[in-house]
């Protein structure tokens, strides 16, 4: 069984990445959907041997990681990427097409600071919400588990330590 933890939009709050990363200490994965590069960078340390991977997000800048990526963990295929360039604020076709054209099973993006987890045309769409400045609520993250291509999991959690908005 292979353990993703799914971060975007710290906007400047690597401490909740750091605490995300403690308490998940047992994570295979972690990925970083952008808007915040710098904090997962100073916060990577805290993930101890998990892979890392992320993506730029519109406001993130002089950075030289790619807008989006696909990567394949336990036979389930990712497509990962923050969503701006994909009109996520307005409706999750495009990003599922795009999901699905690349064979994708599950498409991870941010942007919109709202958690979301739903199935579109066969592509599980998942975003995690905002880990460091959600706009009502807790801040939040997200764990999938996967394990000889299936999907086990998908669930958000709450950032440790987080106050509600």
């Amino acid at each position: 069984m292979t353990k993703l933890i799914i971060c975007s939009d710290s906007h400047g709050a690597e401490s909740a990445l750091e605490r995300i990363f403690k308490a998940e200490s047992d994570m295979d994965v972690a990925i970083f959907l952008g808007d915040g590069l710098r904090d997962y960078d100073r916060a990577a340390p805290f993930a101890k041997n998990a892979r890392l991977y992320g993506v730029a997000g519109n406001c993130d800048y002089n950075v030289l990681e790619p807008n989006e990526g696909l990567a394949a963990f336990d036979k389930v295929l990712f497509f990962y990427t923050h969503g701006h360039m994909y009109g996520v604020k307005y409706d999750l076709d495009t990003i599922a097409q795009a999901a699905k054209a690349r064979g994708a099973d599950v498409a991870l993006f941010g942007h919109t600071h709202h958690a979301c987890c739903e199935e579109r045309d066969g592509v599980l769409l998942f975003n995690p919400g905002s880990c460091g400045r959600t706009y009502t609520g807790m801040d939040t993250y997200g764990v999938i588990l996967v394990e000889d291509g299936k999907i086990i999991s998908a669930e958000h959690k709450f950032v440790p330590g987080a106050v509600e908005k």
